[in-house]
């Protein structure tokens, strides 16, 4: 049973002692706050399923935040992972002071939804609106934020679900495709600017369908020509971000013509360059081709769709690609329409020939 008395500073305190579960205490202003309190951590009790909130009463989630940036964020083994999540929380602790004063027991998920709000309708330097997939990276990295401690708060539901946050519909699938011409074309234009390294990471981006950040930082130690592959070390991995993942990429011919026609560098790099060299000697070339929408990451929606048209299976392609989820697989799987036109006239064909094949079967029984 609960006991309530009245304190000489007119406020009202409970004490809950209950076999099997510790002892409880609150402090409250008015005695009907005292008695529903009391009544609800009793029947939660009797119910067999209270829970502590006190940790998550006592705990801000500003400084939440401070603790995932602390024990998660500074462990991730991605360096462009750290920045970029460090970044945004950051942010997020500057600009969102009163949300971050709020005890993370009393988050609701209208919060969150005013938070979307404001963020879909900021705009950046450049005056535009900040993207759906901006909000919504934000959205699910302050998710993955409360789901760090939930269980060590006493929290029964993160209020960030997707089901009580609804997240912004964003539509950033890539369908870009280039025809032979226009990838001649773009890499001649690689191969006339200024930095040597552009054309070969550019063709072998094509070849092994590497990522940008992959390609920058291989090294010759971790590429076997004669056993015809490669590796990828610490790679993008989104079901499991703070697991270092290398990844085997064989190679083609033509990906292993390319690295051997390369200069070794005194670093160990394959390509010693910095992204930002990189950015801007792509972006001339790409200028120069006339191809200005096609990004670097295209290329490997190139490679991916080029292996399925191959008549290649998912599970072989993902080997190559390093996909874990074939969700994320399909994606990247662009078919083209002359392709898919040409898998038509095929299976047209093969009609006929069965058709024709069952015609003479039945001319000849009818002589027989």
């Amino acid at each position: 049973m609960a006991s309530i008395t009245k304190r000489a500073n007119g406020q009202w305190q409970v004490k809950i002692r209950r076999k099997g579960w510790p002892a409880r205490s609150g402090t409250f202003k008015t005695k009907k706050l005292a008695e529903d309190w009391a009544h609800r951590i009793e029947s939660e009790m009797a119910a067999g399923h209270f829970v502590d909130r006190t940790p998550s009463q006592r705990t801000t989630f500003g400084e939440l935040i401070g603790l995932y940036l602390r024990d998660v964020t500074d462990k991730r083994p991605g360096e462009g992972s750290r920045i970029a999540e460090r970044s945004r929380l950051e942010r997020f602790l500057r600009e969102e002071g009163e949300l971050c004063a709020y005890a993370v027991a009393n988050l609701t998920p209208e919060h969150f939804e005013a938070y979307r709000d404001r963020r879909l309708a900021h705009t950046n330097r450049s005056g535009k609106p900040l993207s759906a997939g901006t909000v919504k990276r934000e959205l699910t990295l302050l998710k993955r934020v409360i789901d760090y401690r939930k269980r060590r708060l006493g929290l029964l539901i993160n209020p960030l679900n997707t089901d009580d946050v609804a997240r912004p519909a964003v539509n950033d699938e890539r369908d870009v495709r280039l025809t032979r011409e226009e990838i001649a074309r773009l890499l001649e234009a690689c191969g006339e600017v200024r930095n040597p390294w552009l054309r070969p990471f550019v063709e072998l981006g094509f070849e092994t369908g590497g990522r940008r950040g992959s390609l920058l930082s291989l090294e010759w130690k971790d590429v076997d020509l004669a056993g015809r592959k490669l590796i990828f070390r610490g790679v993008k991995n989104s079901r499991n971000p703070d697991k270092v993942i290398d990844h085997t990429v064989p190679l083609s011919p033509r990906a292993i013509a390319v690295l051997q026609s390369m200069p070794r560098s005194v670093d160990g790099r394959v390509f010693p360059m910095t992204p930002n060299a990189f950015r801007q000697a792509f972006n001339r070339a790409r200028k120069k081709a006339g191809l200005e929408h096609f990004r670097f990451h295209d290329t490997r929606h190139e490679r991916v769709s080029s292996l399925f048209e191959a008549g290649w299976s998912d599970t072989t392609v993902m080997t190559l690609s390093g996909h874990k989820d074939p969700k994320s697989l399909k994606r990247y799987a662009n078919l083209r329409p002359d392709h898919l036109a040409d898998e038509l006239a095929k299976l047209e064909k093969r009609k006929l020939k069965d058709n024709l094949r069952s015609d003479e079967s039945g001319s000849e029984g009818k002589k027989r």
